[in-house]
């Protein structure tokens, strides 16, 4: 897939794009996944937003290890490892760090990337009940984001500013969205492993770039896809906490099981593209909408869990799968113990569940790998049997 390449060259050249911009007097903005910091208001500013969101890798991991105890998630733990080993280079561009503080495991990467860089590191507060209070608080910091950003860039941010930038980021998630439902087709036209990688790819491109590479690969594929095509591979979806950038290793052994992943929901690491930020009124009040009030919960906010729940079983419906992998990473306690009542809930709706956990450990392939085949082989059984 020649777009698949471009975009491949353009995140190779992309941090020696940066660094010219840097020279210019841009400023480099990263920020912790979870879909709490709104890259508009970063955009709006005249900086440049990148999503640190790289994991899958066990040597930064075992770097972290020198500064802070195994006792916290892998994705954590990369965080810390790659910038203090100094080899991502998107990480090594960051001139300030916004870090939504959404579990102890993110708000201590966050200390530790302040104390062994120096850098700036604005804290965005995420409440814990969405109710009127918690979107006044959200709300709040949003603002104040925008002013420490302004006073940081020396760029006024305008009522006008971000609603082009709302409106170009709104573009964007609505071409990846309009993609991924090309996943629904019985033979779909687009791998969920080129398409999280493409989701992945948002985080670090251009987004003018992308948006024009995202427009035309969408055209590619509806053009491509046949309706008359069927598909004889088993259908699943997978959920969970976090896939980062790079750890895609239950996708890769999924399909060489013969099993279609064909939908994904997760609360960090990839974008969420299912909702927008509506028009009107105050942008800010718009972007605290979207961004908090009107999202699907993460699973550390109190009675949280229900919605989301709908939330999967809906996508699980919409793209009719036959089977969930609850795939979590270790020490992520919230999401453990969420996991019993997750598959409890999708048992009751007859969708079989796997839970799959990893510390980005190598040697867990095969041990993964067996867990899954088997499971595929159950989900082929009941198939076969008609159930």
């Amino acid at each position: 897939m020649h777009i698949i390449e471009k975009i491949t060259a353009h995140l190779e050249n992309r941090p020696a794009e940066l660094k010219r911009l840097k020279a210019q007097g841009r400023k480099v903005i990263g920020y912790f996944p979870g879909d709490y910091v709104p890259e508009e208001i970063i955009y709006a500013s005249g900086a440049i937003p990148v999503c640190l969101c790289q994991g899958g890798n066990p040597r930064p991991v075992g770097a972290a290890l020198s500064v802070t105890t195994r006792f916290i998630c892998p994705f954590a733990r990369a965080l810390i490892g790659d910038r203090l080993l100094g080899e991502q280079p998107f990480y090594n561009l960051v001139d300030m760090l916004v870090a939504p503080v959404t579990c102890q495991h993110l708000r201590r990467a966050a200390d530790i990337w302040q104390h062994h860089s120096g850098l700036p590191v604005f804290r965005l507060g995420v409440p814990m009940e969405n109710n009127e209070q918690g979107l006044k608080y959200y709300r709040d910091r949003l603002n104040d984001l925008n002013n420490q950003l302004q006073v940081f860039t020396g760029q006024a941010v305008t009522d006008e500013s971000l609603w082009k930038a709302i409106g170009l980021y709104n573009t964007l998630r609505s071409l990846l969205k309009r993609i991924s439902l090309l996943r629904k087709n019985s033979s779909p036209a687009i791998s969920t492993i080129d398409f999280i990688k493409l989701n992945h790819a948002s985080f670090y491109a251009d987004p003018v770039f992308m948006v024009e590479l995202l427009s035309s690969l969408s055209k590619e594929l509806e053009q491509s896809v046949n309706e008359d095509e069927k598909g004889d591979n088993l259908r699943l979806l997978i959920t969970g906490p976090n896939i980062a950038f790079g750890d895609y290793k239950v996708l890769e052994i999924a399909n060489e099981l013969g099993a279609q992943v064909v939908a994904e929901e997760f609360f960090e690491g990839i974008r969420y593209y299912w909702g927008n930020v509506e028009q009107g009124g105050s942008p800010v009040e718009a972007l605290a909408n979207r961004y908090f009030a009107n999202k699907v919960p993460n699973g550390v906010m109190p009675a949280a869990a229900s919605g989301r729940y709908d939330f999967i079983a809906g996508l699980a419906k919409e793209f009719q799968v036959d089977g969930i992998i609850w795939y979590q990473l270790l020490f992520c306690e919230t999401y453990d113990i969420e996991s019993y009542y997750f598959a409890h809930k999708m048992k009751q709706l007859s969708i079989p569940v796997l839970k799959i956990q990893s510390d980005y450990d190598v040697l867990d392939r095969g041990s993964i790998k067996t867990r899954i085949e088997a499971f595929v082989e159950m989900l082929k059984r009941e198939q076969a049997s008609g159930s």
